[in-house]
């Protein structure tokens, strides 16, 4: 067994914590620059609320952008399923946003903000997409809030968009209204 001297534990403890602080410190840092200066976008979705006994109460976001009849989308390359894909978006009626291409890889001179999603299938001439922002964690009233919201109007999601399709929840729509913004600290 390697034995260390009461010299080198204290450095090595602090370096490790120091390391961990880092570590986490730069997560936060990377989500908030995210919501400070991603591309803000409005999608519209329909959600249950559900519950985790560890993390709490959450909304599963159902982006209606989840299936994309090919016909409504120009695909660039051969997706594959399982793959990422990045869905480009323009402005729709309304506020919300509408995919206008689907690309097979990234690309780099996109027209408009990119979401990054997962290619789960392809079925009945329709895209079936996941994207990584399907949970939105709220305390408990809040989420009952949100679920008459969502008996009541139309529901959307405000996310921020990185250029590389990475996306974050910035906030909750009604009926066109914003409800809910994420705060960045």
């Amino acid at each position: 067994m390697i034995r260390l001297s009461r010299k080198l534990i204290l450095p090595a403890a602090l370096l490790a914590a120091l390391v961990q602080t880092a570590a986490v410190g730069n997560m936060v840092v990377e989500r908030n620059t995210l919501l400070r200066n991603g591309q803000e976008v409005r999608l519209e979705t329909g959600f249950i609320d559900p519950r985790d006994i560890f993390r709490g109460h959450y909304v599963t976001l159902r982006l209606e952008i989840s299936q994309i009849p090919h016909d409504s989308v120009e695909t660039l390359g051969e997706p594959v399923t399982g793959q990422p894909v990045w869905i480009e978006l323009a402005p729709g009626e309304g506020d919300f946003w509408q995919p206008t291409r689907l690309h097979a890889t990234r690309p780099d001179t996109p027209g408009g903000p990119l979401l990054r999603g997962d290619l789960s299938g392809d079925y009945s001439g329709a895209y079936v997409l996941r994207y990584p922002v399907n949970r939105y964690f709220a305390p408990k009233l809040r989420a009952k809030e949100l679920e008459q919201f969502r008996r009541d109007d139309k529901l959307g999601v405000i996310l921020a968009l990185a250029p590389d399709g990475t996306a974050a929840i910035k906030g909750l729509t009604v009926a066109g209204e914003t409800v809910y913004v994420e705060p960045l600290y």
